[in-house]
């Protein structure tokens, strides 16, 4: 598997990333410990490095998940945490709980998750700074910061890598923070490359149970909007099988393949998405699937309401 470079921190990764947030349960419904354990595994089998989870990733469950199956060959794997913007001593609370959570002494990535309009972020990034070099973190990471946001914190230090929403659908961050990551040697991390579910193919009408209350609140899920993304997806059901892939495996093969891309977070919830999920990385993508891809992409883009994130998330 591809190997990246994670900015200038000397890190290096694999350019498929094992994301862990539905391992935690809760906000994408239940979750099965033993098949947490065997997805987890099968990455780790498959070649996968780089691991990403959070604290709010079922109040702590994903991490402890990556702890207790991580800890054997620590030092061969990156682990990437997170924590919300706060003040530096609640941060640092934060940071020493996922320490213990993760049963390590160090976390290879740590990102600010999410911004905080109007707050001055830079004594955080300070305080990440002392713990690179206190040598409890190798890299600083940004998660769905505007390139505002990221300019400010670098006066205060060094960002290695961003992570934001994209896939074919969803495509904002072409327009002025991937270009801003790009001149900056910054590593670039996408992730929900599946569009929370809908590149995968499985919603043939809108989701109205319960289990999907988290889902509609999103923006690819508007009731307006939703219906012509559905019209699209039969277009990469059959796109997808003249390729002998599924809708899935073809959406990551686009984002993998998307040299705007460093490395995709793949969400699996079991060995068999994972093994699955992982197809396109030993493939490589033709021109004409490229081109067939790009214009489906191309038809969508248009129909998706401008905002700030796919989580209507306000900073």
């Amino acid at each position: 598997m591809k190997k990246i470079n994670i900015g200038q921190s000397g890190l290096v990764g694999t350019e498929a990333v094992f994301g862990t947030w539905a391992l935690g349960g809760d906000y994408w419904g239940p979750q099965n410990h033993s098949d947490s354990v065997k997805a987890i595994q099968a990455a780790a089998r498959a070649g996968i490095n780089h691991f990403d989870t959070a604290p709010v990733y079922g109040k702590g469950r994903a991490e402890m998940l990556l702890g207790q199956q991580l800890r054997k060959n620590r030092g061969d794997y990156i682990i990437a945490d997170k924590c919300f913007y706060k003040e530096p001593d609640v941060f640092a609370k934060s940071f020493e709980t996922s320490l213990r959570r993760l049963n390590t002494d160090y976390i290879d990535i740590f990102y600010i998750h999410w911004p905080a309009s109007g707050a001055d972020m830079r004594p955080v990034m300070e305080l990440l700074e002392q713990y690179r070099r206190e040598g409890k973190i190798r890299a600083v990471g940004v998660s769905n910061f505007s390139v505002n946001q990221i300019r400010e914190i670098m006066e205060a230090g060094t960002v290695d890598i961003a992570q934001f929403g994209y896939n074919l659908i969803w495509r904002r961050e072409e327009e002025e923070l991937i270009p801003f990551c790009r001149a900056r040697g910054i590593t670039t991390a996408a992730y929900s490359i599946l569009a929370q579910g809908i590149l995968t193919g499985k919603f043939t009408r809108y989701p109205e149970g319960e289990e999907y209350k988290w889902r509609r609140k999103l923006v690819l899920f508007d009731r307006d909007v939703f219906p012509e993304i559905q019209k699209e997806m039969n277009n990469l059901r059959e796109i997808a099988v003249k390729n002998d892939l599924s809708p899935a495996q073809a959406s990551i093969l686009w984002t993998k393949e998307n040299e705007l891309i460093d490395c995709s977070i793949l969400g699996c919830r079991n060995r068999s998405q994972t093994e699955e999920n992982l197809k396109p990385f030993s493939i490589t993508m033709d021109s004409r699937l490229t081109e067939e891809l790009n214009d489906l992409s191309d038809r969508i883009r248009p129909m998706v309401p401008l905002e700030e994130n796919i989580f209507r998330h306000k900073t």
